[in-house]
Order: structure tokens, then C-alpha cells, then sequence
């Protein structure tokens, strides 16, 4: 069975393509894929990862770091939303947000999981994996359509 970090490795990898795509075509539409796949990762990751993690003293600074960057990511996708895709800052602010998230990305692959492999069980990781499908499952049918 997956792990958390099958899952999230292959969605990193999604996120970086559909990013690429954005940069690419420069359209609003394409930067809403990516926030479509982008949202429900971040809230999954802070409700039901973040949180195990943060109980381990040892991992509670990379945990905070971690979400200082999904923050930073959140703020910039928020900008990129209610920009319009033809403006001057537009391709700037697409570039800036494959930088943050490709930060994001590489610490938390090569630091965060890591140490949670360190700290979660093998079984532990798999229940999470589930319970993170059953989260962005039910969080996709409950968001409205992407315009």
C-alpha cells in the first residue's frame, strides 16, 4: 500500500508540470489547474501530516518552516487569482510561485520526510495515505467548479 510520501511525491511532480504549463501558456486557466491541485495538498498536508509531525519536538522547526512556506505560497497563488493573466506582473508572479513551491518541494523531500520516516511507522504513513485520499476526495466534490 502507498505511503503519504508516494502520494505527495507524485502530486509535487503534478503541481511542477501544471506550473510549467502556466509559465508556458501564461493563462488564468492553467494557473487554476494548479490551484486546484495545489489547494486541497496544502490543507491536507497542515490537517492531517503537519500535525503528527509538530508532536515530535525534534521536527517541530522544520514543521513550522514548512508551513511558513505554505503561507508564502497561499499569498502568492491569492495574488495570482485575482490578477488578470494579461498584466505586466503576471509572468513574474507565475515564475515566483514554481520558485516558492519548488523550495517547498525539495526541503520537504530531501528534510521533512526524511525525518517523519524517522518518527512515523511504515503502517502509521500508510493510514495517513489513506486518510489523506478520503480528505482531498471529499475536499474536490465540495469545492466549486474552477471558473
Amino acid at each position: 500500500m502507498e505511503t503519504i510520501y508516494d502520494i505527495l511525491k507524485a502530486e509535487h511532480k503534478q503541481v511542477s508540470d501544471l506550473i510549467q504549463q502556466a509559465m508556458r501558456d501564461g493563462s488564468k486557466e492553467s494557473f487554476f489547474k494548479v490551484k486546484a491541485k495545489t489547494d486541497p495538498h496544502l490543507l491536507g498536508e497542515e490537517k492531517l501530516f503537519y500535525p503528527l509531525l509538530q508532536e515530535k519536538s525534534e521536527l517541530s522547526e522544520l514543521v513550522n518552516h514548512a508551513y511558513e512556506e505554505h503561507n508564502e505560497i497561499k499569498s502568492i497563488s491569492s495574488e495570482l487569482e485575482s490578477m488578470d493573466a494579461g498584466s505586466s506582473n503576471w509572468t513574474s508572479k507565475i515564475k515566483e510561485l514554481d520558485e516558492s513551491v519548488s523550495h517547498h518541494v525539495e526541503e520537504e523531500e530531501t528534510k521533512v520526510f526524511p525525518e517523519a520516516q524517522k518518527v512515523l511507522s511504515q503502517d502509521k504513513a500508510q493510514q495517513i495515505a489513506q486518510q489523506y485520499l478520503d480528505f482531498s476526495k471529499s475536499f474536490k466534490q465540495e469545492q466549486p467548479s474552477m471558473p
